[in-house]
């Protein structure tokens, strides 16, 4: 440890001194709480959120059995506030085939996906398939086994 001596007390007077117009000039702290301001791009009281909801994008593969494992990939997933904010946090929705919850669509980030095996009892024909019940954002079709 290093010690510090003043060989004169005039030596001493000047550093205190020094001290002294340091702790004077300083900022002075008032007795109000310091004011936060957002960054830009932070919600905020004002600022709205809406859902984004997935979207589905891509359905595989191109040839559908009953018995078939099929991956659905969608985008969104998100919440979007008015202010400019992005929440693009993990997500988890359903899949519904014709009005029925079958699997899990999982988000992050603005990418979706999700697998199911159809039922060896779907009939073959067209159905509907939609991340919310009621929705049907792609119609794909069933072929015979």
């Amino acid at each position: 440890m290093q010690r510090f001596t003043f060989s004169r007390p005039k030596s001493m007077l000047t550093f205190c001194a020094g001290i002294l117009l340091l702790v004077a000039c300083s900022p002075r702290q008032s007795g109000e709480p310091p004011k936060l301001v957002p960054f830009p791009g932070t919600p905020t009281a004002e600022c709205l959120r809406a859902e984004i909801p997935p979207k589905i994008t891509d359905v595989q593969p191109d040839e559908i059995k009953p018995g078939s494992e099929v991956t659905v990939i969608a985008s969104g997933g998100i919440f979007q506030d008015d202010c400019g904010g992005y929440d693009e946090s993990a997500r988890l929705y359903k899949i519904y085939v014709d009005d029925e919850p079958i699997a899990d669509l999982s988000c992050y980030v603005n990418h979706c996906e999700g697998k199911f095996v159809l039922s060896e009892n779907t009939t073959p024909g067209v159905h509907c398939m939609g991340v919310q019940k009621g929705t049907c954002q792609v119609k794909f079709d069933v072929a015979a086994k």
